[in-house]
C-alpha cells in the first residue's frame, strides 16, 4: 500500500496491486499533478483563518481516495462499476488539475473577470495533449465524465459533480474546515459512503435512512459559505487581485516575465497556452507582486501589490448608495475609482448540481430536495447581500 498522511481521515492508501489505484498512483507522479503542490486551494483565507495555507494536490488525493473507496462499496451490489472505475478514479484525481494562480477560483476573477470558470475544461484539455500516454484508452471516458456526458451512465459522474453529496464537496468541506481551524466543515463520511445506491436508471442516490447523515453534510457545507468562502474581507481581498491585473493592462510599463507578458494580453482563459498554464503558479504569482510592489515606476501598481504584499487589504461599506458619495471621497484623496472603488454581492449558494435521489424502503424514489424540509431551506433560500469596498482611508471620509 501507498499512504499519505491525512487531516481528514490519518492516512489514505491506495493499493499499487489494483488496476484503479495503480493508476492514480502514475497520474500523481506526473509533473502536471505535483504542480498542484504550487496551486492554493482557497487563495485568500489564509488572510482571515492563518493556517489556511494549503493546495490542490491533498485535495485532489482526498477526492480520488474518496471516489475508490466509494466505488469499492458499490461494486459488491452494482457489478456495472467495474467497467468504469479506473475511468472514475483518474477523473476524481486530476479533476482539478486544471485550476491556475493565483487562488484557482480566484484566478478566474483576477485575469477574466466575468469570463465563466472552466477549469474543468482546462483538465480535460490537459489530459488529451499531455497525459493522453499515461490514461490510454481511457482517456475518452475520462474527459466525458469530467464534462457530464449523457452518454454514460449518470452515476460515473455524479460520483464527482452531481448534486447532494459528492467526493469533491465530500472533501474540501471537512479539509477546508480543519485547516482553517474552524469545526464548520465536520459531518459523517463514512454514514454517507455506506448509503450511497445506484438506482435503475443509473443515478447515484442515497438510501432514506441515511438522510440524517446527508443534512448533517448540507448544514456543514451551507455554514462552510457562509463563515469561510462568502467572508467579506476574503471577498474585499480578491477585489485587489482585480484591480491590481486591470491597471497592468492599462499601463504600458510593468515588469513582467514571457508569461506573465502573454496572460495579460489574454483576453479569454480560452486562449492560453499549456506551456503558460503549467507555469501559472502561486511562486510565479508572488515574485511579480513583490517585484510591483517593490520596484514598480507606477504608483497605483506600487500601492495596489504592496497592499497584497502587507495585508493592508480594502474595507467593506454596507451602504451601496453611497457610491457616489464614495467615488467623489477617492478622487479627494487620488485613488481612481475604477482601481480602488468595488461593489461586491453574494448569495447563499444552493445545491446547483443536479438534484439527488433519496431512494426509500418501499422502493419509492423522490429527489432530495422534496425529501427532507431542511434540505428545501438550505438550497432554496437566497439572501442577497451587498458592500462597496474601498480603501480606509475613504471609509472613514464616508
Amino acid at each position: 500500500m501507498i499512504s499519505f498522511a491525512d487531516v481528514v481521515h490519518q492516512l489514505v492508501s491506495f493499493d499499487p496491486n489494483r488496476a484503479p489505484d495503480r493508476l492514480v498512483l502514475k497520474l500523481i507522479d506526473t509533473p502536471w499533478f505535483q504542480r498542484l503542490r504550487d496551486i492554493s486551494q482557497t487563495a485568500n483565507t489564509r488572510l482571515v483563518y492563518m493556517f489556511s495555507e494549503h493546495s490542490r494536490f491533498g485535495h485532489s488525493v482526498g477526492v480520488a481516495y474518496l471516489a475508490i473507496s466509494l466505488m469499492k462499496s458499490l461494486r459488491e451490489k452494482f457489478k456495472e462499476v467495474a467497467e468504469f472505475e479506473e475511468a472514475v478514479a483518474a477523473a476524481a484525481i486530476l479533476h482539478d488539475i486544471g485550476h491556475l494562480a493565483p487562488g484557482s477560483h480566484t484566478a478566474f476573477k483576477t485575469w477574466f473577470p466575468g469570463e465563466e470558470d472552466i477549469h474543468e475544461e482546462i483538465s480535460s484539455k490537459i489530459i488529451k495533449e499531455d497525459l493522453s500516454s499515461i490514461t490510454g484508452d481511457l482517456t475518452s471516458t475520462i474527459q466525458k465524465i469530467l464534462s457530464e456526458d449523457p452518454s454514460l451512465p449518470p452515476w460515473t459522474w455524479q460520483i464527482i459533480s452531481g448534486g447532494g453529496w459528492n467526493v469533491d464537496r465530500g472533501n474540501w468541506c471537512m479539509v477546508d474546515s480543519i485547516l482553517a481551524g474552524v469545526q464548520y466543515g465536520e459531518y459523517n463520511i463514512p454514514a454517507l459512503l455506506d448509503a450511497m445506491v445506484i438506482t435503475k436508471s443509473g443515478e447515484l442516490a442515497l438510501k432514506e435512512n441515511r438522510l440524517d447523515a446527508m443534512m448533517h453534510f448540507a448544514v456543514s457545507r451551507h455554514a462552510m459559505y457562509r463563515q469561510i468562502y462568502q467572508h467579506r474581507v476574503i471577498l474585499a481581498a480578491d477585489t485587489l487581485n482585480v484591480a491590481l491585473v486591470k491597471r497592468l493592462r492599462d499601463i504600458d510599463e510593468y515588469y513582467s516575465d514571457d508569461v506573465m507578458e502573454r496572460v495579460l494580453k489574454t483576453s479569454s482563459p480560452k486562449d492560453l497556452s499549456l506551456t503558460d498554464i503549467f507555469a501559472m503558479r502561486e511562486s510565479w504569482w508572488k515574485f511579480h507582486v513583490f517585484k510591483w510592489a517593490t520596484e514598480s515606476r507606477d504608483q497605483v501598481v506600487k500601492d495596489l501589490a504592496s497592499r497584497i504584499l502587507n495585508r493592508r487589504l480594502f474595507k467593506t461599506v454596507r451602504e451601496v448608495e453611497k457610491i457616489e458619495s464614495a467615488r467623489k471621497i477617492l478622487e479627494s484623496l487620488g485613488l481612481p475609482p475604477q482601481y480602488y472603488l468595488f461593489e461586491i454581492k453574494t448569495h447563499d449558494t444552493g445545491d446547483t448540481g443536479h438534484a439527488m435521489p433519496v431512494v426509500y424502503e418501499n422502493g419509492e424514489i423522490k429527489k432530495l430536495i422534496d425529501a427532507d424540509p431542511l434540505y428545501k431551506a438550505l438550497v432554496s433560500g437566497s439572501v442577497l447581500k451587498e458592500w462597496l469596498v474601498m480603501p480606509q482611508e475613504a471609509k472613514e471620509r464616508l
